[in-house]
């Protein structure tokens, strides 16, 4: 369970990293555009709003900008190892990050779904 924690925390702080990355210009609005394959728009709705960014756009400014994507699998896999915990704590936790079993098999399916705030209370919850 604390490897799962761990997992989650790396994440965060790795997307904190590309955001801030993003956010001091090591990378141009352009080239932005062209690794995340995003239109003009779309940039200018994530630089207002950041949790609109997906996995997959962090995991492809990930490795443009050099950071280590093997974090990004363990998001991946989320849902599914969070239905492997025993019922208790499964509920305590998909409670905690108000997630429901249906959510959590959409979020299996497509992890792109996952919330910010919603990894964060998951990992408070471990």
């Amino acid at each position: 369970m604390s490897t799962l924690k761990q997992q989650i925390s790396s994440f965060l702080y790795l997307r904190a990293s590309i955001l801030r990355a993003i956010a001091y210009g090591d990378l141009s609005g352009a080239e932005i555009m062209a690794i995340a394959q995003i239109n003009p728009g779309s940039l200018t709705l994530r630089r207002q709003n950041p949790d609109l960014w997906t996995i997959d756009e962090l995991g492809r400014l990930s490795v443009a900008l050099g950071h280590e994507a093997t974090t990004l699998k363990a998001i991946r896999q989320l849902a599914s190892l969070l239905m492997l915990l025993p019922d208790s704590k499964q509920r305590q936790v998909l409670q905690r990050a108000q997630l429901t079993r249906r959510k959590l098999l959409v979020r299996q399916t497509n992890y792109n779904y996952w919330k910010v705030w919603e990894l964060q209370r998951i990992a408070e919850a471990l």
